[in-house]
C-alpha cells in the first residue's frame, strides 16, 4: 500500500512539474509576443533587429550591400516598458562593449504594436565614452 501511494505521489509530482514548466512557457512568450519578428531600424537606414520566439535576438547591419550579423543573444521582458539583453556574441572590431555584458534597456510599444522606439546605455572599450541610444523600429515582414 505504502509502495503504490509512493508512485502515485511520484506520478503526480511529475504531472505538475511538467504543467507548472508548461505556464512558465506560456507566459512568457505572452509577455515577448509583441518583441517577436523582423524590426526595421528607422533612425540607422539597413540595420535590423530580429527577436524570435525562443527569446534569442540578432542585431544586422547593411554593409557593402550585405547584411552582418553585430551581435546577439537573448532577450527578456522584464516589465511593460523594459527589457534586459544578454549578448554572447559582438563582432570583434565592435566599438563598445557588447559581448558578455547584460544590459538593461526600455521600450515603448505603438498601440498595434508595428511601431517601437527602445534606449538604453551601453559601455565603450577601452575606457571611452559610453553610448546613449535612442532607436525607432517599425515592424516589417523580411529582412531586405
Amino acid at each position: 500500500m505504502l509502495k503504490k501511494l509512493s508512485y502515485c505521489t511520484a506520478i503526480l509530482f511529475a504531472v505538475a512539474s511538467i504543467l507548472s514548466c508548461k505556464t512558465v512557457q506560456q507566459a512568457n512568450l505572452k509577455e515577448i509576443k509583441p518583441f517577436i519578428g523582423i524590426w526595421d531600424v528607422t533612425n540607422h537606414p539597413g540595420s535590423s533587429i530580429v527577436f524570435k520566439s525562443d527569446g534569442s535576438f540578432y542585431n544586422l547591419a547593411k554593409e557593402n550591400g550585405t547584411k552582418i550579423v553585430t551581435h546577439s543573444g537573448s532577450f527578456k521582458v522584464l516589465s511593460n516598458n523594459t527589457y534586459v539583453l544578454d549578448i554572447t556574441y559582438a563582432r570583434a572590431d565592435a566599438v563598445y562593449q557588447l559581448a558578455g555584458k547584460q544590459y538593461i534597456n526600455s521600450f515603448q510599444l505603438s498601440e498595434n504594436n508595428q511601431k517601437m522606439k527602445m534606449a538604453g546605455v551601453v559601455d565603450a572599450k577601452n575606457g571611452g565614452a559610453r553610448l546613449e541610444w535612442t532607436d525607432q523600429l517599425v515592424k516589417v515582414n523580411a529582412i531586405d
